[in-house]
């Protein structure tokens, strides 16, 4: 069991992994991640659906921080049993993985506010060998979801790249993070439409434009496909460097 644990909490080891031990670069992450507001997704031992949260404070001095109740409610129960949880997310496109303790729950208007041991090792995954091209505002590439939550959602790309995605979406749902999302339509400037299954990576609501901002990686695209986006992101690579100043 403890073995088996271990392994879920490690992962598969990836090309590109980089272990983040220094204090400083750790608090420096993890300040990062709540001035952004990133939303985290948490893997609890004990429980098989993912949760999101995001840490609302950070208290180096005292070596914690502290993280918004858990969406999951089975999450949340498995939590002040195991009291681990594992965190992913993304921060500036790479992805970050790192675990963490449970020392204490307060109560913020009646709902658990977690505080959380700071990690003593972050492990960063950067993958430069795929090009991640943000999309300007005259770049559009529409998104089209047929079911998200029972509902047809529409929106927009601001980045792409070989492995995945990044859009704002028009809708008041979330999805949880892990969850696949078949049949999404891509439509790339002259390009026929494509269509991809995605996994959320993460996704946060930006509440005061109603949209839903999403990031989530392709899952088993044809080689066409790989190659139709691969060409896309030449070009428009190569328009870039046209037009830089020397």
């Amino acid at each position: 069991m403890f073995a088996s644990v271990k392994r879920a909490f490690q992962g598969n080891r990836q090309r590109g992994q980089e272990r983040i031990t220094a204090s400083s670069r750790i608090h420096t992450i993890v300040r990062q991640l709540n001035a952004g507001h990133e939303l985290l997704c948490a893997r609890v031992p004990g429980c098989e659906r993912p949760a999101n949260t995001a840490i609302v404070d950070i208290k180096e001095q005292r070596g914690v921080f502290y993280l918004d109740e858990l969406n999951n409610e089975n999450a949340h129960r498995a939590l002040l049993l195991s009291r681990q949880l594992r965190i992913d997310c993304r921060l500036q496109g790479m992805a970050l993985r790192f675990t963490t303790t449970l020392l204490n729950i307060e109560n913020d208007a009646g709902l658990a506010l977690y505080e959380m041991a700071l990690p003593k090792l972050i492990t960063r995954v950067q993958r430069r060998d795929n090009f991640r091209l943000r999309l300007t505002p005259g770049l559009v590439v529409p998104v089209t979801i047929p079911d998200l939550e029972g509902e047809t959602v529409k929106g927009e790309a601001f980045d792409l790249s070989a492995t995945g995605i990044g859009a704002f979406l028009h809708t008041r749902n979330s999805p949880d993070c892990g969850k696949v999302l078949s049949d999404v339509t891509l439509s790339l400037p002259r390009n026929r439409p494509m269509k991809a299954n995605l996994e959320i990576r993460f996704a946060r609501q930006n509440a005061p434009q109603h949209m839903l901002r999403i990031g989530a990686r392709f899952i088993d695209l044809e080689p066409g496909q790989e190659r139709q986006i691969a060409r896309f992101l030449a070009e428009q690579q190569r328009k870039r460097r046209r037009y830089e100043p020397r």
